[in-house]
């Protein structure tokens, strides 16, 4: 990564994005917005045991959108099925900003993975069998 990016770019930090979910968009039936602000939830998922917890103002800077914005997609990522809110509270009983369970996501996206590369497999046995046969 060090070689396509340079070091400093991966010095300041990258973030993992299982493939399948940008060629699933569709299939996740999620618009560019929602997909930009699971990206960014993702990007604070630093911690396998612990999921992420950015505050929407964090994400609404970082996007250069509304928070309201960053709700709205929230919200659809939840009616979606690919995220579960959880409110978290302060010491002091106020609300902190709310941890996003993404294991809806990861349940999701495997079986889609599954089909994909099974799809796969079978376009290259396709090939193969194309080309023994002289086409």
């Amino acid at each position: 990564m060090e070689e396509r990016w340079g070091k400093n770019v991966i010095r300041a930090g990258y973030t993992v994005v299982p493939s399948i979910i940008l060629r699933a968009q569709a299939r996740l039936h999620i618009n560019a917005v929602e997909l930009a602000v699971l990206l960014h939830l993702l990007d604070h998922w630093w911690d396998n045991a612990e999921m992420p917890f950015p505050s929407k103002k964090r994400v609404a800077d970082r996007l250069g959108v509304s928070t309201k914005t960053v709700q709205r997609a929230i919200v659809a990522l939840e009616k979606e099925g690919l995220v579960r809110r959880v409110t978290r509270s302060n010491g002091n009983g106020g609300q902190a900003s709310n941890l996003y369970d993404l294991q809806p996501l990861i349940d999701r996206i495997r079986p889609i993975a599954d089909e994909d590369l099974e799809a796969r497999r079978k376009a290259a046995e396709l090939r193969r069998s194309v080309g023994r046969n002289g086409g």
